[in-house]
This record gives C-alpha cells, structure tokens and sequence, in this order.
C-alpha cells in the first residue's frame, strides 16, 4: 500500500515510494497496480493471522477493503479500473486459501470493490484532499461515509456470501449485519492508520526523540493491558471482574489521544483491536456466547463503542492545538507589524519631522535677526519651545524603536535607554549584565528590549517604587544555555487578578487590564521559545522571562 504511485486530481501532489521511485520506464506504468495487489493479499493473510472464522466466511474485519480504498482515493479516477483488475486474482488467491467456493469468492470481491469505490468517491467528494481529518466536522463526515453509508449498501450484496455457503435465506440480514459491521470497523481502526499516517507530515515536533521514546513506553504498555484484559477468559467473566479488566486499557488510550492526536488515537484503536481480536479467536473470550459468531460480533459492538468516541477525542485535540498554532502564528505576525509600523514611525519622526523642527527653529533665529527689539522675548520663547519639542520628538522616536539597537546590540542599548528613563521619571534602575550573554538573534534582542521597557513603564505607572534593578545573565541549567532576564522593584506588587488572567492563555472573554502590557510581554517571549513568570507581593515584585540560546536564536553570521 504504501509503495504505490500515487497522485492527486488537479492538485499536483506526487505519492511516491522509494521502492517504486527508481523502477525502469517500462515497468513504473504497472508498479502501482501490482504493488497493491500485493498489499492486498498481505492484508487478506494478516486478517487470517490475527484471527477469522473462515469456515463460517467471516472475519471480524477486512484490511483488504480499506487498502484498496486509500488507494482509490489518491489515483486518478481513470486509473481505477486497472488497480480493481490488479487486486481481483490477489483476491482469488487469498480466499482459495481457506477454501472458498467460486461462486461466493466472486460475489465477496464484487462487494469489497463496492465498498472501496463508494468511500473513496465519498470522501474524495466532501474531504477533497490530505489533510483528511484536523477538524471534528471532516472526521464526522468521514465516518458517515465510511462508517455507516458505504457498508451498509455495500452489506446488502455482501450478505449472500453466507446465504449462497449455507443457503438459508432466513439468515439473510444476519448475514446483512455480519458484512456490515465487519467493514465498518475496518473503516474505523484501519482508515484512519493509512490516512493519517501515510500523508505528508507537518514539522517535526520539538524533542521528537522525546515523543518518539513515550510512544514506544506507551505502545508496549497498551499491548500488555489489552494482553491481560482479554486475555482472562471465562475465569474472569464469571469471578465478576471483567468490568474492571476492560477498563485496563482505557488510560492507555486516553495518553496516547491526549499527547498524540489522530495518530495517537488510531494508533491505539489499531492496537486495542489486533490484541483483541487475536486473544478472542485463539483462547476463550471475555464475550461469550454458544455461538462464536455471536461472540464475535458483541466484541465488534465492544470495539466500535470504543474507537469512534476515541477518534473523535483525538480529532478535538488536534484542532485544539492547530487553532492554538493559528492564533500564536496570527500574534506573532501582529506582534512583527507593530515593530515594523513603530520602526517606520520613528524614522519618519527623526528624518521628516524633527528635522522640519530644527529647520522651524533655524527660521526663527533669521526672523529674530530681522525682527525689532521688541519681539525679542516672543521670538526666545518660540525657539525654546521649538526646542522642547525636538527633544520630545527625539525622545519618542527613540522609545518607539532606538536604532542604537541594530548598531550597537542589546547592552549598548539598555544604557542609553535606561539613562533617559531615569532622568524622565527619576527611578533608579540598577542594571546587572552577565559578562558573556552570547550572541542573540536580533529577534531575541528586540524582545527583551520590549520586555524592560514595558517592564520599567509598568513600575513608572502603576508601582510607585523609585527603584527598580535589572539582572541579565546567561545560564547553562542541564546542558542547554539561556537567557534569563528579571525586572525587580519595591512597589506595591500586582493583585492576583492580573497575574492570572496575564499567565492564562485567555481571559474567558473578559477585557484585559488596561495600562498593563503583561500580556504582550508574554506573547512576545512565546515567539522567541521563551517563558514569562511573575513573582508579586506588597514590597517585591519580579518579572523573570527565560529564553533559550537555541540555534534558532543565536544571531545569525
């Protein structure tokens, strides 16, 4: 399945695999069909492996179904024909295996195909492309589909294989259920594994060896306490704790849609079934019943009830985090627009209008000069508040983006800032460099530019303290170096209601404090891979933000 060629319609997407990519001319054109049938009859034999009542020709789901379907869904239409050929005599050889009649053989193979088209014409229809699911609508439809209206027609063909083997029309919609059932759970716990898997991945997460080290623990661990659970046998059902051994899974499961989505959750359906499947149909089973079909289908009913929930729960996560992703994306661009607007500000106000100030005051020096004695006090007080205003706009162009910044770095910066702060609002500021920061991105260093001078604005306005002491030092805690950055004073702290609604992610709706830019200074560490803490009480408050010196914020050569 997943060597085949496959393309998009009209997308100009390429599904190639490394086994086919380096094939001759001459045999690429026949590679993916016969790659699939392959795939096709691996799958037929897994379901064998894992377990199947072939003498009853029933199997409790049927890989093969959902193979042919992904691929359908990725092919162009026009090649359909030829990779339903492919699989018809990998289908023949799979059923001859158990010793299925002709006749029955065909009819089975008419209803797989059935079942395969009606869901790849479906989701291709109302899903469109990969990424199929990331949205609880696109995996509700995708369920409708696959789950519920592609086999139960499908089911109705599909009931005559029992019928034509032991020829009672009375067991018809028995029958009817047993195909049913058997292809909607294969749409479930297989669909999503090829689907979600198989498709083009976004990045790599961070601390991948991390993640992929806690999916191996909690792959293994779901494999055992499904193992014990339905592996306990009629001992258990009649002791009265087979409530409890069911549960055993379930916080597996729940971990692995938590902290890994969609494909955590197939993932898990994927697991829960094999094991459950294979311990049902070789020992004695937690569902018992004189009749093995029967036994057969309440762990169908059993597994659906779990995997359809679960799936959902995974979808919900993922686009929880991808709206999250969004909006971090959608703050960091709003965040990059002010710099630009504020930079592009500060330049118009010191080369256009605070040049037109200094033109103005020039003038008025002529006009003095031409001027009778008497205009002498009117013309000194023009020029000095021509003058107050030059400082003031010199003084604003600086706070809105100080150019010493990409000149003469971070260091550089905060003194010159820091001695027109207090000379402003007359607070001390006591700063405490680390001797050896490291070089910084220059995104790094304009955020923790910000940061002070929100920080330091913060204690001018609403503190009260008449000091304030800045500590910026370089850290080296297990091995991975940081920033880290306090804003200390002696005012009269933060009330909690601002300290939470600041370190939440949202304020539930209700309107940020005004004159604090707490929750700015937050998102602009977020870009950065950086955190906000803050430690507040009547005579001490202090604003630490930490940054990592990854590669990505140490300063470009």
């Amino acid at each position: 399945m997943t060597t085949v060629l496959l393309k998009q319609d009209g997308m100009g997407q390429k599904w190639l695999q490394s086994a086919g990519e380096n094939l001759p001319p001459w045999l690429k054109s026949i590679s993916g069909p016969f790659l699939l049938a392959i795939a096709y009859y691996l799958g037929a034999q897994a379901a064998f492996a894992v377990g199947t009542l072939s003498d009853r020709i029933f199997a409790p789901f049927w890989p093969p179904n959902i193979i042919l379907f992904c691929t359908l869904l990725f092919v162009p239409k026009r090649q359909w024909w030829l990779y339903i050929a492919a699989t018809f005599p990998a289908h023949l050889a799979a059923e001859a295996a158990v010793s299925m009649p002709v006749a029955q053989s065909l009819v089975a193979f008419g209803t797989n195909c059935l079942v395969a088209i009606l869901s790849a014409i479906g989701v291709r229809r109302f899903l469109r492309k990969p990424p199929w699911f990331g949205t609880l609508r696109n995996a509700a439809i995708y369920m409708l589909i696959t789950t519920a209206i592609s086999p139960a027609i499908s089911a109705f063909g599909g009931a005559f294989v029992q019928v034509l083997g032991d020829g009672k029309m009375s067991a018809y919609w028995t029958s009817w259920g047993n195909w049913y059932i058997s292809n909607a759970l294969g749409s479930v716990t297989l669909g999503p594994i090829f689907m979600i898997w198989f498709s083009p991945r976004p990045n790599s997460p961070r601390h991948m060896s991390t993640r992929k080290t806690e999916g191996i623990i909690l792959a293994l661990s779901l494999i055992g306490t499904c193992t014990i659970a339905f592996h306990a046998g009629k001992a258990t059902v009649t002791s009265g704790f087979l409530p409890a051994l069911l549960y055993l899974p379930l916080p597996f499961i729940l971990w692995a849609a938590i902290r890994f989505g969609e494909r955590g959750a197939s993932g898990a359906i994927l697991a829960v079934t094999v094991v459950s499947v294979w311990e049902s149909l070789r020992a004695s089973t937690v569902f018992i019943s004189n009749n093995p079909s029967t036994s057969v289908l309440a762990l169908q009913i059993f597994l659906l009830g779990i995997a359809i929930p679960v799936f959902f729960l995974g979808t919900a996560i993922d686009e929880l985090r991808r709206a999250g992703e969004a909006t971090r994306r959608l703050t960091g661009a709003l965040l990059h627009a002010q710099d630009e607007e504020r930079r592009r500000i500060a330049r118009e106000l010191h080369d256009s209008t605070g040049q037109n100030l200094v033109m103005a005051n020039l003038v008025a020096g002529q006009i003095g000069n031409l001027a009778p004695s008497s205009c002498e006090p009117i013309i000194a007080e023009l020029k000095e508040i021509l003058h107050v205003a030059s400082n003031e706009i010199r003084t604003l162009s600086y706070l809105l983006h100080p150019p010493v910044l990409e000149g003469g770095g971070l260091s550089m910066a905060l003194q010159s800032y820091l001695e027109g702060f207090s000379k402003r609002t007359g607070i001390h500021v006591d700063m405490e460099l680390s001797p050896n920061p490291g070089s910084m991105h220059s995104d790094v260093e304009l955020v923790l530019f910000r940061v002070i001078q929100e920080a330091l604005t913060n204690i001018w306005r609403h503190s009260g303290s008449k000091t304030a002491r800045i500590r910026f030092m370089r850290q080296i805690p297990s091995n991975r170096p940081q920033i880290s950055l306090s804003i200390e004073d002696s005012g009269i702290g933060i009330s909690d209601d601002i300290r939470k609604s600041t370190m939440s992610r949202s304020n539930n709706g209700q309107k940020t404090p005004s004159g604090l830019g707490l929750i700015g200074m937050r998102e602009r560490l977020h870009q950065i891979g950086g955190q906000l803490e803050i430690y507040s009480e009547t005579g001490k408050t202090v604003i630490l933000a930490i940054v990592p010196l990854n590669q990505k914020n140490h300063r470009e050569a």
